[in-house]
């Protein structure tokens, strides 16, 4: 509570929802490549594999889908992260007017190639969450009998 008071006090009440559009972009662009890339990934498996038992369909989806949850969604984080690190110069001007802002600077320094920065990283942490996402979501469904014929 302590903290919230002080954000408040000295920052202004709608200081706590700094960092809240990238947050979200991060979120939704992170979520829709997991889950377009599982499911279309899993039906495309699932016919080309029509021997192979489901859950070993799952895993392959889920390791494909990692890799574009990862790709994905990176440059948003790496706008989120730039945003949220972002320190006001000695007039107290913020090197980022917004998210817009940020991406046009980023691609100034850095190039295209620089919303990647850091990608096998960034793989590192996000693909085993989403394996394990993935998979906990399969057996979640299993249990429910979801998806069943």
């Amino acid at each position: 509570m302590d903290a919230f008071s002080r954000i408040i006090a000295e920052e202004g009440p709608t200081s706590l929802w700094k960092g809240a559009v990238p947050t979200m972009s991060r979120a939704i662009s992170l979520n829709c490549a997991q889950l377009v890339s599982y499911e279309t990934v899993k039906e495309k498996l699932t016919v080309t594999m029509k021997t192979t038992s489901p859950f070993t369909i799952q895993i392959y989806a889920s390791l494909v889908s990692s890799v574009f949850t990862a790709f994905f969604s990176l440059p948003f984080d790496n706008i989120k992260t730039k945003m949220q690190k972002q320190k006001a110069n000695a007039q107290g001007v913020l090197p980022y007017k917004g998210m817009l802002g940020c991406i046009q600077v980023s691609m100034a320094r850095e190039g295209v190639t620089g919303f990647w920065a850091g990608l096998p990283t960034y793989y590192f942490r996000v693909g085993p969450h989403a394996i394990i996402t993935l998979l906990a979501l399969e057996q979640y469904k299993k249990l429910l009998g979801v998806g069943k014929k």
